[in-house]
């Protein structure tokens, strides 16, 4: 009686700081709201509303604290998933709560051009080699009256929240020992895939197929443990449809991802086989359902679709090319190795806070595998062992890719596989913590067991987002856009004399004109000096010098912060900027205080 009196007490404080926790969050995400970016942010994390951070780390805090000491499969348990979940996917979903205009400098601004040719009905999907992203935000745009921009910043998020919440039902599916559901949701936050470098936060085709990766595998899991005797039409079950369905999204995302987990279907396929033929038939993986039907069928439609696609070919040739021309591999490291000890940083500090946390759960899935080799894998069910199985087969294909891309030292494409990599060892590091975790004995018969646990999940909360957006935490700038920024392109875009080329800081205007005209228009592929950089030593000193026609030239408050205060004028300097205003043959033709448009014509200079 004793001891009920104590749980009952213990549900008491846990549901009182459970209401303190989601009070926390409403205020940090009303603050958020409420305090909108106004004009570009260059330091993403330190613009955010201090009230902000007070209350998901707060949030966050109460959610771990809950979920670690409360009774296992309590709804209590399960609101502190809720909580701790809920905080990180509001850090995740910044750029939308504090209403930035766009986010993403880069790929995204050319993702955003294909939405808006598709809403224009200027471009059709299946032209396309990766459409669903982008007729995801489509729908989301037209269903539901949003600007094109927000529209695909959301996709972004929920494709984030479809990785927090699969990721921990695949660890639940190999382990149901302790706490394997707030370990797996804990793991999931981490998000250990975005890596900014080949893997990031905003609209890029290959983050969001990675996010969807947990949903293959857990309608895999399903899948094979299904004889099919339930649901079943035919010789078609219902969960067997749904994992068709995901495979062939996969493909919809992005070619390059899905062919690491047809690779995977591949492999498992022969996994199968081999045990039917050479091993016990009693062995668990012998009482899964075979994977052919789903593998041929996967098989089909990727070649069907993706070899009629011509970037997909350059690729190839790409790739060939720099295998068979041995050019040195991670010269994309190296290069922003030399940059980082020009700002006082080092490879060293960047790994630690990018992969850190990253090498812990690579090393857990390590130890999981080598005890699953040595017949020393306990907690862990007969089906579990297969799930550890397949899932190190699935890791193969992207490791194998990885190796391919680095040796032919195909830019930072390398980093992509290895975030395809980190989806599936965020399982098998999960499993193998839950499994640690629940041979120190029973949280909640434990205080300091279920402290200390929290504890390291709470750094390694704050480790991970820290580097979850681009900072100068990790010497790099925010990739918001403001509305000033994006409005001065267009605006440059529609008043320019059309024989006037374009050249731009640091890189040319080719994105803004992929999203303004449309990716893959005739206006994007012609438009004059989209990929022109201006030259560092010529912005620095005599600009006119560099031109012998007229050159446009924007320059942007983010071109400023990002050379000027974060590079530390690393490229173009302080006086490159001042000297736009003063010298002959530089006339400013627009500005609207975010944004300022110079021409350059050689013709007028005193020379």
């Amino acid at each position: 009686m004793a001891q009920t009196h104590t749980d009952q007490h213990g549900t008491r404080v846990h549901k009182a700081l459970l209401v303190i926790g989601f009070l926390a969050l409403a205020g940090g995400v009303i603050a958020a709201r409420t305090t909108p970016a106004t004009s570009y942010e260059i330091a993403f994390y330190a613009s955010t509303p201090t009230l902000f951070w007070l209350g998901i780390g707060l949030a966050g805090l109460v959610g771990i604290g809950v979920g670690f000491t409360a009774v296992r499969d309590t709804r209590t348990r399960q609101a502190s998933m809720l909580l701790t979940g809920s905080a990180v996917l509001s850090v995740v979903a910044l750029p939308v709560l504090r209403g930035f205009h766009f986010y993403g400098p880069g790929d995204a601004l050319s993702h955003l051009g294909w939405v808006r040719m598709f809403e224009a009905g200027t471009l059709h999907p299946a032209s396309m080699r990766y459409p669903a992203v982008h007729s995801v935000a489509t729908v989301l745009s037209t269903g539901g009256a949003l600007a094109e921009t927000h529209a695909l910043m959301l996709t972004v998020v929920v494709f984030f929240a479809l990785f927090l919440l699969f990721v921990p039902l695949c660890v639940a599916s190999i382990t149901n020992s302790g706490p394997a559901m707030i370990v797996g949701i804990l793991s999931g936050l981490l998000l250990l895939p975005i890596n900014n470098i080949g893997v990031h936060t905003t609209a890029h085709p290959t983050s969001q197929t990675i996010m969807f990766v947990p949903i293959v595998l857990y309608l895999l899991f399903g899948y094979v443990r299904d004889r099919g005797e339930r649901y079943s039409i035919g010789s078609v079950s219902g969960i067997g449809i749904l994992l068709g369905l995901s495979a062939i999204t996969t493909m919809l995302l992005h070619p390059q991802q899905a062919l690491n987990l047809l690779g995977a279907f591949l492999l498992i396929s022969v996994l199968q086989y081999g045990y039917a033929t050479f091993r016990d038939p009693d062995h668990p993986i012998n009482r899964h359902r075979l994977l052919y039907d789903q593998t041929a069928l996967f098989t089909l439609l990727y070649l069907l679709w993706v070899p009629r696609l011509e970037r997909v070919r350059v690729a190839v040739v790409d790739i060939t090319t720099g295998l068979i021309t041995g050019g040195a591999p991670g010269t994309a490291v190296a290069g922003r190795t030399v940059s980082l000890a020009v700002l006082g940083g080092s490879l060293e500090e960047m790994f630690v806070k990018l992969f850190g946390i990253s090498l812990i759960y690579v090393i857990g899935a390590g130890l999981l595998i080598v005890a699953l080799l040595v017949g020393r894998l306990g907690r862990v069910g007969s089906h579990g062992r297969g799930f550890v199985q397949y899932l190190i087969l699935a890791a193969i294909p992207a490791g194998g890719f990885f190796i391919l891309f680095l040796l032919a030292d195909a830019a930072d494409q390398y980093f992509r596989y290895f975030g395809f990599a980190m989806a599936i060892v965020t399982i098998l590091g999960a499993v193998a913590i839950t499994i640690s975790i629940d041979r120190l004995g029973n949280l909640g018969t434990k205080p300091v067991l279920s402290v200390g646990v929290s504890l390291i999940f709470v750094a390694f909360l704050v480790m991970q987002l820290l580097a979850f957006h681009p900072s100068p935490y990790i010497y790099q700038p925010s990739n918001q856009i403001a509305e000033g920024q994006m409005s001065g392109y267009e605006t440059a875009f529609d008043d320019r004399e059309e024989e006037v080329q374009f050249a731009g800081i640091r890189s040319g205007p080719r994105r803004y004109v992929a999203a303004y005209y449309g990716t893959s228009s005739a206006t994007a592929e012609t438009f004059p000096g989209s990929r022109e950089v201006v030259p560092e030593e010529a912005f620095n000193d005599d600009l006119t010098g560099a031109y012998d026609e007229p050159t446009y030239i924007p320059v942007t408050d983010a071109d400023y912060d990002r050379e000027v205060g974060l590079f530390q004028e690393l490229r173009y300097t302080e006086q490159g900027f001042q000297q736009l205003d003063r010298s002959t043959g530089v006339d400013r033709v627009q500005s609207n205080g975010e944004f300022q448009l110079y021409r350059v014509d050689p013709e007028d200079t005193d020379g």
